[in-house]
């Protein structure tokens, strides 16, 4: 059952990169720069919405016709025909809550941000499976994964809702050139959707390689790993804005204080998380059950690379708010290729610590990388400094 719903997540995920196009990371730019100046927040919402509502609907109809050759080409078994003509359905909805996000995290409004981002989304699926599975007696392991739809039908409706009523007092003006955003938005778009089929490559992987169980093994050990960077997020979601605001209104200074302030608040909190993973792996494991006991090799490997992460900063976002989009892109394109390769020659001879090894291997390069870039650009050390 867990396999099955992280393969329906990655196929989501890697979907709603081409419905979204780079439009919800161009939306938090364009809003964090705006000064709360409410018609123009008006404009790159609607603007924006437009836009990923048309390329979803194009996306999602292409995947819908395709989804019996997917399942069959890329999973071996027709048996998730039907999870992928879900994810066709759903994935308009998806990639229009991406927006709403971001037009909260462009607001500053951090709280609304993280709800929507990652709480409402799994506190709603929780509560949606508990109606389905006592209240109905849905026992079939594709609950899961409507229980996660269901989620985000609510969620939709309810952040669009909240988003219109923070922007009602403006006047329309007119919508943002469609030309002008693209070009923005799509290398945007080329890193955002490089990182995230890092993500979920060794899953697909896994699953077309091996299988749904083993995906479910390894999904677990990913999970427990980022509890490393759990922190990150939550910082990145606060830095981004600042970022941009400072450096785009030429306050250099800030910019560097904020940068040097989020890497130590990313290390100091992720010590915690560090230490619970080397020290107790098997306990944490053991939560899951006996057979995730097996992930605890690729936890530490994925561990590793998660401590490296921690260690190295917010360099993506502050790339991306400050206009290095295309370099980020390329780095993160270098990585992709590192991912892949390692994920095709060491999954068939290793399993799911080969899987990890390729993604540690990614992750380590384009952090460091990245690192580098921005010392040599903006003479700012990111790594943290002890």
């Amino acid at each position: 059952s867990w396999g099955m719903y992280v393969l329906f997540l990655s196929v989501l995920n890697i979907s709603s990169i081409f419905a979204r196009l780079g439009l919800d990371t161009l939306t938090l730019k364009l809003v964090s720069a705006s000064n709360f100046i409410v018609h123009q927040i008006k404009a790159i919402y609607f603007s924006s919405f437009r836009l990923v509502l048309l390329f979803s609907i194009i996306v999602s109809s292409l995947l819908f016709f395709v989804s019996q050759s997917v399942s069959s080409l890329i999973f071996h078994t027709s048996s998730l025909t039907f999870i992928i003509k879900w994810i066709a359905l759903i994935l308009p909805l998806f990639a229009l809550i991406c927006v709403n996000e971001n037009i909260f995290r462009g607001l500053k409004m951090i709280k609304e941000f993280a709800f929507f981002q990652r709480t409402a989304k799994m506190l709603c699926s929780v509560i949606f499976f508990t109606v389905f599975y006592f209240g109905f007696g849905m026992t079939d392991p594709q609950t899961v994964v409507l229980s996660y739809i269901s989620a985000l039908i609510v969620i939709f409706l309810v952040s669009t809702l909240l988003v219109s009523r923070i922007i009602l007092a403006g006047n329309f003006s007119t919508f943002l050139k469609s030309n002008k955003m693209l070009k923005q938005s799509i290398p945007m778009m080329m890193s955002s959707s490089v990182l995230l089929i890092m993500s979920w490559a060794d899953s697909l992987m896994i699953g077309s390689f091996i299988g749904e169980y083993e995906v479910g093994i390894y999904n677990v050990a990913v999970k427990v790993a980022l509890l490393i960077s759990f922190t990150l997020g939550a910082v990145n979601s606060i830095s981004a804005p600042k970022i941009s605001q400072a450096y785009n209104n030429n306050q250099i200074l800030k910019f560097k204080n904020i940068v040097i302030q989020a890497t130590k608040t990313i290390f100091y909190s992720s010590l915690p998380a560090i230490s619970m993973i080397f020290i107790f792996p098997e306990f944490l494991l053991s939560f899951f059950g006996k057979e995730f006991l097996l992930a605890k090799s690729a936890l530490l490997i994925l561990a590793f690379s998660q401590v490296i992460n921690a260690m190295s900063g917010s360099v993506g976002i502050i790339l991306n708010m400050t206009g290095k989009e295309k370099i980020f892109r390329n780095i993160l394109v270098v990585a992709l290729l590192i991912n892949i390769s390692f994920n095709l020659v060491l999954i068939p001879r290793y399993g799911i610590e080969g899987a990890a090894i390729a993604s540690a291997s990614s992750l380590v390069f384009w952090n460091l990388y990245s690192v580098f870039y921005v010392y040599r650009k903006y003479d700012l050390l990111t790594l943290i400094s002890f």
